[in-house]
């Protein structure tokens, strides 16, 4: 009788552990969440600086004063630019505006040599002193990667020099304003530190750079350049 109640208590106990194990089975691990990457804002204060090259002609027109010019002559430039710059971003969706403003100094030049019986060589030269730009731009982001366009002032200053047989007859130099736009791409290394190419046209326009004895030459200024930056931001 005793075996029997043994037994039959044995086989309750061992039921029911079934039965709670069917019927709740092993608890499933709680699924871990996966976390989104972040992604990048451009909106903020950066400094940089860039180093590139220059392209392009310095062009003159000649004539009497108080006339119109008679002939004019194109002498291709070109040299290096290179300065720093400090500018503002805002991010608006995948949307980015900001202003920019630089200075480089360049040795963006053009001259010109010949021999001239009785006086030996003669050479002009035209030199860009400096650079400045103030522009906008506005460009769309592809998370880490802008892909912006630009426009805005220019500013600098030319000089012009002539030799003759070692001799130095004319120096001058004139402030010069004009206007500039292009387009780039910027791209974010980490959260602090971005890199691009830029690409401008500058233009500053067309200014009188001499007149004496009756003739007047004017000089037009315009290149292209491309630039490498590098930007921190904050």
């Amino acid at each position: 009788m005793k075996l029997l109640v043994l037994t039959t208590t044995a086989l309750l106990i061992s039921g029911s552990a079934f039965a709670a194990d069917a019927v709740y089975g092993d608890v499933p691990a709680a699924p871990v969440a996966e976390v989104a990457a972040e992604s990048f804002d451009w909106t903020g204060l950066y400094l940089g600086a860039f180093g590139g090259v220059s392209t392009g002609d310095f062009k003159y027109e000649a004539g009497p004063t108080g006339g119109d010019p008679l002939g004019g002559i194109d002498i291709s430039g070109g040299g290096f630019i290179g300065g720093a710059q400090v500018g503002y971003d805002w991010q608006i969706g995948n949307w980015v505006i900001g202003g920019v403003a630089d200075i480089a100094a360049t040795n963006h030049d053009a001259d010109i040599s010949a021999d001239i019986d009785g006086f030996g060589s003669a050479e002009a030269e035209s030199k860009l002193k400096y650079l400045g730009t103030v522009r906008a731009r506005a460009g769309y982001s592809f998370d880490r990667t802008l892909v912006y366009g630009h426009g805005g002032f220019a500013y600098g200053e030319t000089e012009q020099k002539i030799d003759l047989g070692g001799t130095e007859l004319f120096n001058e130099s004139q402030g010069r304003t004009g206007w500039t736009a292009g387009a780039g791409v910027e791209f974010a290394v980490t959260n602090r530190i971005s890199v691009g190419t830029e690409y401008s046209y500058v233009d500053l326009g067309e200014e009188r750079v001499f007149e004496d004895a009756g003739v007047f030459v004017d000089e037009d200024v315009a290149f292209h350049s491309v630039k490498a930056l590098l930007n921190v931001r904050f």
